[in-house]
């Protein structure tokens, strides 16, 4: 889990993350605000339907206290459909679910509230219309019994005045009660008195119209009782109360995703601009890379090269598509041994940083030197490659094997001066020592070279000595040392095994090589040489006395007659 997570923080991206965060806060916000104008929509439509709905029921409220006896029922029919769609639009899981389920209850006895009354305003409906049939009837009946009967003109206005007082008492204006029971009393006694069939009819039409009128005034007060109006009142309060909390919630949510988006902008932007800086460094990196003298080596884990800069191109002569997935072996020049590459690898192996120098191999052949260090890349604990950098010290190198060189060596024969004559005798020292073998140290001493000087010049003597000191290497093997330690004094290490004679052979074969002539600018010169032998570990174990015993055995050699060759006798 740890590894998975590592994985995870070593592709993150902050200014990504972060504006990734902002774009789906935002689109909570934005959600919110659409939940939010939902509401605000949905509470409105809601409260323009209860609204709509006590407008109905003030207007069948009208309808019932309207002193017009005649009402056009088509309208208040589509009025009673248009109010129970309003009725059914507030009774709907969605209005509950929006709001309240306690509305549900409220709804309830709102629907029931409606239907008593809707009962009741039907009844009016059919009274009201059998009332209006009685008042047509009365009157066709009074203008039919004006016109036939022959009736007094006093008994024709009392006539007219008990319809004006049913229609009174139709439409509620005030009328005196004890006139209307005199208006029955002398519509009774009409009916008495012309014996009409037309007069008992309108005695008892108009008694049953008065009756019908008394009911429907019953109907009326028991519908007006009914409270629809508490109901919705109930309703619009419980709603908007409902609004209210969920739009402040809503509200809250929104203003608290804006400010979290501002804060997740805030961070994208400081962590663009720090990514921007960020670039701006590693352009400026790369820059100083891609143009730094020092050769600069990426390798995978593998050791596989991933980069090389120009100036890895310059130094090995490759470029860079040459060597990328390469090892860097391929500039191995075979000139270290295989410890160093060994060491090396087990330091880096460790995750430690390893600095030395390479002796490497070009393209083209050449060999140059090079100081390094290798550091290791570790991403979150994790090892993903190699970074080497490296500086060409070629001309340096050789400048100091130029100064080791001189320092080491006779400038006039270029052979190993009296400083590596006594490095070379005390490394074979040791060496012997430890292996228990033998060798030899030869002081020679050039015979007749004072008088080659002083008849020819130095210059010629010069010459000469370059020449001697051929015919040394010449006639000596590969593995043996010859060395100028000064004048015309010569010294030569060999190793051998236990037959001295063997030395001697060398000593004569020498003796024999310089006493051949040497012609040097049209000079023909003969030197000879007297050669004096030490051996380790015989006559001396230390440099000092080997250097004396075989100077003592030249000395001998000379004395004995020169151009001979003697070993140091004790």
């Amino acid at each position: 889990m740890n590894k998975v997570f590592k994985r995870i923080i070593k592709y993150f991206d902050s200014v990504m993350f972060f504006l990734f965060l902002f774009i789906m806060v935002l689109i909570l916000f934005i959600y919110n605000l659409t939940k939010i104008n939902y509401k605000v929509n949905s509470f409105n439509d809601y409260s323009t339907t209860i609204n709509s709905i006590k407008i109905l029921d003030n207007e069948f409220e009208s309808l019932i206290n309207n002193k017009a006896t005649f009402i056009n029922y088509d309208e208040v029919v589509e009025k009673i459909s248009l109010k129970y769609e309003l009725l059914k639009k507030l009774n709907s899981q969605e209005f509950y679910e929006n709001y309240d389920l306690e509305l549900k209850n409220l709804v309830d006895d709102l629907n029931y509230k409606w239907k008593e009354k809707h009962q009741y305003l039907e009844r009016f409906k059919s009274n009201n219309s059998a009332i209006i049939g009685s008042f047509n009837y009365i009157i066709e009946l009074i203008k039919n019994i004006k016109l036939t009967q022959n009736i007094d003109i006093k008994d024709g206005v009392l006539l007219d005045n008990s319809l004006s007082l049913l229609f009174k008492l139709f439409v509620n204006m005030d009328f005196d009660k004890q006139v209307l029971e005199e208006n029955i009393i002398n519509l009774e006694e009409f009916s008495l008195k012309y014996n009409n069939n037309d007069f008992n009819f309108l005695f008892k039409k108009y008694n049953s119209t008065i009756n019908e009128l008394l009911n429907l005034n019953n109907i009326k007060f028991q519908l007006l009782q009914i409270d629809v109006k508490s109901k919705l009142n109930l309703i619009e309060l419980k709603l908007y109360k409902e609004y209210k909390k969920s739009i402040d919630k809503q509200l809250n949510i929104a203003i608290l995703l804006f400010f979290i988006s501002i804060v997740f902008l805030i961070i994208s932007i400081l962590n663009y601009i720090k990514s921007v800086k960020i670039k701006k460094d590693l352009k400026a990196f790369k820059y100083a890379v891609e143009n730094s003298d020092n050769s600069i080596v990426m390798t995978d884990v593998d050791r596989k090269i991933t980069y090389v800069n120009e100036s890895f191109e310059k130094v090995t002569g490759y470029k860079r598509e040459d060597v990328l997935g390469k090892n860097p072996h391929i500039l191995k020049s075979g000139k270290l041994p295989s410890d160093f590459y060994k060491n090396m690898n087990n330091i880096l192996d460790k995750g430690e940083k390893w600095s030395g120098e390479f002796v490497n191999i070009n393209k083209f052949g050449d060999i140059y030197y090079e100081t390094a260090s290798i550091t290791p890349i570790f991403n979150d604990d994790e090892l993903t490659g190699y970074l080497a950098i490296k500086l060409n010290v070629t001309d340096y190198v050789k400048q100091q094997e130029k100064v080791e060189f001189i320092a080491h060596h006779d400038n006039l024969t270029l052979l190993p001066n009296r400083r590596s004559l006594e490095k070379k005798v005390n490394e074979y020292i040791y060496e012997c020592l430890e292996q228990r073998k033998k060798f030899a140290l030869y002081f020679i001493d050039l015979d007749g070279f004072k008088n080659v000087n002083d008849t020819l010049g130095h210059d010629i003597g010069d010459l000469l000595l370059k020449e001697v000191a051929k015919i040394f290497k010449d006639t000596l093997r590969e593995e043996d040392f010859v060395f100028r330690i000064g004048g015309d004094e010569f010294a030569i290490i060999i190793k051998y095994s236990n037959d001295e004679k063997y030395l001697k052979v060398i000593a004569n074969k020498i003796i024999e090589n310089i006493n051949n002539p040497i012609f040097i600018k049209n000079h023909k010169i003969n030197v000879g040489c007297s050669i004096g032998i030490s051996v380790f570990p015989k006559d001396a174990q230390d440099l000092k006395n080997l250097l004396k015993y075989s100077d003592m055995a030249m000395y001998k050699a000379k004395q004995n007659g020169k151009n001979r060759v003697e070993f140091y006798d004790k």
